[in-house]
């Protein structure tokens, strides 16, 4: 039987998942970004901020991804978030998968309230990683590994950290990292092809952040570029509408980790 197009489409991007232990992960994620007018996107940030204050709106683009065959969310820890994905669960009648960053505010609640959701890692907020704090960090992993998740770590300076982790010989404690990483180098510390060789050589799984530069790269050229690098295993991606979804997720299914 031919596969209609979208379900086509939707049954390919839903099996793209990688293996991390017993863990499995989806390699397409739902960022949310910009349900949070986080700052990278410059003048749209304020609008993204007004647009998302409501669970409903961000709920909407959750099942706009959902029915694009993307089946988990890289969550930033805010209580709208939680809300628009207890929704969303609560419409389709199954859990999505969660990778969460913690370490924002009281990370033990972050914790506990991560555990109610189907989450399969919690990742240390940059924050917290770029303070390169070895006590902290190795305090904090091992606080999430007790909760029967996967730990690891986010950092806004890819180079610097790869290289500490290293140094200081974390790499039994990290389970995966998620780091900026795109075509035009934006956000990040070195250029990609060094920042490549780090991950390499580090050995662990990335999860690529800011692949499209904030909106500075289309999907098609930001998805070739990072099939291309051979380094990062999984990507989150913020969408802030139904279009933006339709694009960046049908140009996903054809370009990445084929």
């Amino acid at each position: 039987m031919v596969l209609a197009p979208r379900l086509e489409l939707r049954r390919k991007v839903s099996q793209l998942q990688i293996q991390i232990g017993k863990t499995r992960i989806p390699r397409v994620l739902l960022g949310t970004s910009p349900f949070l007018g986080a700052g990278q996107f410059g003048k749209r940030a304020l609008r993204y901020y007004q647009k998302f204050q409501r669970p409903r709106n961000i709920a909407q683009i959750i099942r706009a991804a959902i029915d694009l065959g993307v089946l988990g969310v890289q969550v930033l820890p805010a209580s709208k978030v939680f809300e628009a994905i207890q929704i969303v669960e609560s419409e389709i009648g199954s859990k999505l998968t969660l990778v969460g960053t913690v370490g924002l505010r009281d990370i033990s609640e972050e914790i506990r309230v991560f555990g109610k959701f189907k989450t399969a890692a919690m990742l240390l907020h940059g924050g917290v990683t770029d303070c390169y704090n070895h006590k902290l960090v190795s305090e904090l992993l091992n606080k999430i590994h007790t909760s029967n998740c996967l730990a690891g770590l986010v950092s806004h300076h890819p180079l610097a950290t790869l290289r500490w982790i290293q140094k200081k010989d974390l790499t039994a404690d990290v389970d995966l990292l998620m780091l900026p990483f795109n075509k035009l180098g934006m956000f990040m510390d070195a250029k990609p092809a060094l920042i490549a060789k780090e991950i390499i050589r580090v050995g662990k799984p990335v999860i690529g952040k800011k692949v499209l530069a904030a909106g500075y790269l289309s999907p098609k050229d930001a998805f070739r570029f990072i099939a291309k690098s051979n380094c990062i295993s999984a990507v989150a991606v913020g969408i802030a509408s139904v279009k933006e979804a339709e694009e960046t997720f049908t140009t996903a299914a054809s370009t990445l980790f084929e």
